[in-house]
């Protein structure tokens, strides 16, 4: 399992991330507000301008306040790296053992 940060102490398991999307279409506001209403959104942006939005295999949608290119990069990157054996974690990724009473800590390990 490789995790990729997302921002803010925030990470995915990169193996589950389907697409990454920019979120300023009008069809992506709509799809972001469906999520939300279905208890299926990870708000990953710590109260900042989402800049991505990443769905995973699990249906839910994450979202970051880092660029698009920026979280593909870092995916791409980390393919690289995981291809000749090195780690691509970074230390802020170990937050998703989260602090007791941390529901996003749950709900990332659930996915």
């Amino acid at each position: 399992m490789r995790l990729v940060n997302i921002g803010y102490g925030n990470a995915v398991v990169a193996e589950r991330v389907v697409a990454i999307i920019s979120p300023d279409s009008a069809p992506m506001k709509r799809f972001k507000e469906e999520a939300r209403k279905a208890g299926r959104l990870i708000d990953g942006t710590q109260g900042r301008r989402t800049r991505s939005i990443l769905i995973v295999d699990s249906d839910h949608i994450i979202l970051s306040a880092l660029q698009t290119e920026t979280v593909a990069e870092r995916l791409e990157r980390g393919t690289e790296n995981h291809s000749t054996g090195l780690s691509s974690a970074s230390s802020t990724s170990a937050t998703l053992d989260g602090e007791p009473g941390d529901g996003r800590a749950a709900a990332a390990r659930d996915q």
